[in-house]
C-alpha cells in the first residue's frame, strides 16, 4: 500500500480510535483464563478474548483478533473499558460504550463493536460456566 493510499484511509478517524488501531492494548493471551471467547463477525472477522477474574472482578482482559484495523481498534477499547469492573458492570458494555470508547465508527464498520460486545457476553457466559463446575478446569487445554 502506498504512503499516499494508507494517510487517505486513515483520515478522519479519531485519536482515540487510531491509539486503540495502531497501539493496541492488551493485546495477547491469558493461559487457562476463567472466561474465553471467540465468535466469527458478519464479516468473517474474529476477536478471541480472555478473561481472568477474581472475586467477580475482571482483574485481566487480553485479545487476539483476525481482522480489519476496526477489530483491532474495538478489542483494544473493549479490554480497556472492562478491565478493574465487577463482571455484572462488564457485562453491561455494549457496542455503543465500545464506539464511544473509540470516538465513533464510521456506519460500516459498526458492526466490528456489535463483534466486541458479542464476544464479551460469550466470554462471560464462559466464566459462569465454569464457576459453576470449577473441577472441569483441571481438564482443558487452555
Amino acid at each position: 500500500m502506498s504512503e499516499q493510499h494508507q494517510d487517505d484511509s486513515l483520515s478522519g478517524l479519531s485519536d482515540q480510535f487510531l491509539a486503540h488501531a495502531l497501539t493496541p492494548a492488551n493485546l495477547g493471551t491469558l493461559p487457562k483464563p476463567e472466561g474465553y471467547a471467540s465468535p466469527a463477525g458478519t464479516c468473517g472477522d474474529r476477536i478471541e478474548l480472555y478473561l481472568r477474574v477474581e472475586k467477580d472482578v475482571v482483574i485481566d482482559a487480553r485479545f487476539l483478533t483476525e481482522g480489519c484495523l476496526h477489530t483491532v481498534a474495538c478489542g483494544s477499547a473493549l479490554t480497556s473499558l472492562i478491565k478493574g469492573r465487577a463482571v455484572s458492570q462488564a457485562l453491561q458494555v455494549g457496542a455503543d460504550e465500545v464506539e464511544e470508547e473509540l470516538g465513533g465508527l464510521d456506519k460500516p464498520h459498526r458492526h466490528c463493536a456489535v463483534l466486541a460486545a458479542v464476544t464479551l457476553k460469550a466470554a462471560i457466559r464462559d466464566y459462569f460456566k465454569k464457576k459453576q463446575a470449577p473441577w472441569k478446569s483441571l481438564y482443558e487445554r487452555r
